[in-house]
């Protein structure tokens, strides 16, 4: 194999993985804006869920 070719192919794999890092960091942020929209949703239906105990003795 002639450096040329080596020196596209190591490139080439330079750039996809490149690309899947970026691919990836990009649904990461994705679903962590839909967990953020879901616990949004959840606190605004439910203002006080969660937050009192009822007791009776």
């Amino acid at each position: 194999m002639d450096i040329a070719a080596l020196a596209m192919s190591v490139k080439h794999n330079e750039l996809m993985q490149n690309v899947s890092l970026t691919m990836t960091k990009k649904a990461m942020d994705f679903q962590q804006d839909n967990a953020k929209q879901i616990v949004e949703v959840i606190n605004a239906s439910h203002p006080i869920l969660g937050k009192t105990i009822d007791i009776y003795v």
